[in-house]
């Protein structure tokens, strides 16, 4: 509890000075100024009245009077701080007896939680962020091929942190609500995705973007940094409780939409055949993530010390997936000509990398699949695809799981789809069971 606290609450009046007079046409004009208290009203009153009867004349007749009106209600909090030094914060009420229930929250506000508590009141989203960018949201750092700080999702982080930071802004973080959130969310599911530029044609006239609707995966992935965000407020003790906690889930991964892009084996024949100058380099990272179901940061942060050619085994480093576990993949046929080619190529340095990639084949890969006519394809169906064709072949899901670095079986179901090969294999099981004739009732008690 706070030492020597005391608490109070009080109509703030504001002073002003006021002349009125009739003008030409006989209609009433006023001139008001707020003034910084009772003398200083009475002196502006003074000073406009001189004034008018400078440009007027001295016959003008005008009339001046002082008054004061209420500018709100407040309670006020005043105590001696941790330092020893007299402190006080003020709130602002609708009315009095709001002023009271906001006194009676203060002071009880500083006795549980102390005098951090009340500072924080004034605090606004725009702070809370940038103490969290500052003090959590730094690149991942690692020591022995584990990461010991950082997010290893930074990028994308730093977006979605940025986008909540250009929403909330100045709003005071003890003031969002359950409610706020919520309007947060139906927003952002309003907000369109511009796809592509802004292109401008001949003329110099804009191009109206082509758009898409924003996912709620998207905006759970906001919302999940809303949360984490918010959390850190309350375990530094500037908001008592989280929002996120109250009422009904904000965030709903049941409501997203799985991707179900499967590529046929002509399509994947497309794909590949597309995958000539100069986008020849996609070739040999197409048929890895087809043939290992490895991830694309995983394909593109491989190196050759990783890949035994003798043993025909890829391991996964830990630091570079998902996971953080470490996991070994089989390299097929197909797989060990195309890395036999490029080890013939390469400077055969263990640590340099093998694709020599850095960022990623974001515009070659799209040029391919456009070609190859298969516009709504995304790398990483190539590893969905990976997964449902071991189930096809009848691998136990868990051994498909480990193949795919899954630590719970509910992510390996995700991967597996019913495509239409499925479904009519599943059409041919039922059509055989419903051609067994039904046995007659006599035929049964026999």
């Amino acid at each position: 509890m706070a030492k020597q606290r005391s608490g109070m609450i009080f109509e703030r009046m504001i002073w002003y000075a006021a002349v009125e007079y009739k003008d030409v046409n006989r209609k009433v004009q006023r001139i008001e100024k707020q003034a910084n208290g009772e003398e200083h009203a009475a002196q502006l009153a003074d000073e406009m009245m001189a004034e008018l009867k400078k440009e007027n004349g001295p016959s003008f007749k005008a009339t001046k009077k002082t008054y004061r009106k209420s500018a709100g209600w407040y309670a006020r909090v005043t105590y001696r701080g941790n330092d020893g030094k007299r402190k006080y914060d003020k709130r602002k009420a609708e009315n009095k007896s709001h002023a009271k229930d906001i006194l009676k929250q203060m002071v009880r506000e500083l006795d549980d939680h102390g005098e951090r508590s009340l500072d924080a009141a004034q605090m606004t989203f725009k702070e809370l962020a940038d103490h969290y960018e500052e003090t959590y949201l730094i690149e991942p750092q690692y020591v022995d091929g584990r990461k010991v700080a950082g997010l290893r999702d930074y990028y994308n982080f730093r977006l979605r942190l940025d986008v909540l930071r250009d929403y909330f802004s100045k709003r005071k973080l003890r003031s969002i609500t359950h409610g706020d959130i919520e309007a947060y969310k139906a927003a952002r599911l309003k907000t369109p995705v511009i796809l592509g530029k802004n292109r401008k044609k001949k003329e110099g006239e804009p191009v109206e973007p082509k758009t898409r609707q924003r996912s709620i995966a998207t905006v759970n992935r906001e919302l999940s940094v809303l949360r984490r965000v918010l959390n850190i407020a309350v375990s530094e003790g500037w908001i008592l409780k989280n929002p996120f906690t109250n009422r009904k889930s904000l965030i709903t991964p049941g409501d997203e939409k799985p991707r179900e892009r499967i590529i046929t084996r002509e399509e994947e024949a497309k794909l590949i055949a597309s995958c000539i100058e100069p986008r020849a380099h996609l070739r040999p990272i197409i048929i890895l993530a087809l043939d290992t179901g490895m991830r694309r940061g995983e394909i593109f942060k491989l190196k050759w010390a990783d890949i035994d050619f003798d043993s025909r085994i890829i391991s996964v480093r830990a630091f570079n997936t998902k996971t953080m576990r470490e996991r070994q993949v089989a390299i097929t046929e197909r797989l060990k000509t195309e890395l036999e080619a490029l080890y013939k190529l390469s400077t055969k340095q263990p640590d340099s990398l093998v694709f020599g990639i850095i960022d990623n084949v974001k515009k070659s890969f799209d040029k391919a699949r456009r070609n190859a006519g298969l516009p709504d394809v995304r790398f990483h169906d190539l590893r969905h695809t990976h997964a449902t064709r071991l189930v096809s072949a009848h691998m136990p899901l868990s051994e498909v799981g480990r193949v795919l670095g899954h630590t719970q079986a509910n992510t390996t179901y995700r991967y597996v789809n019913a495509n239409a090969e499925t479904a009519q294999r599943a059409a041919a099981i039922l059509d055989a069971l419903n051609a067994v004739p039904l046995k007659s009732e006599s035929e049964a008690v026999n």
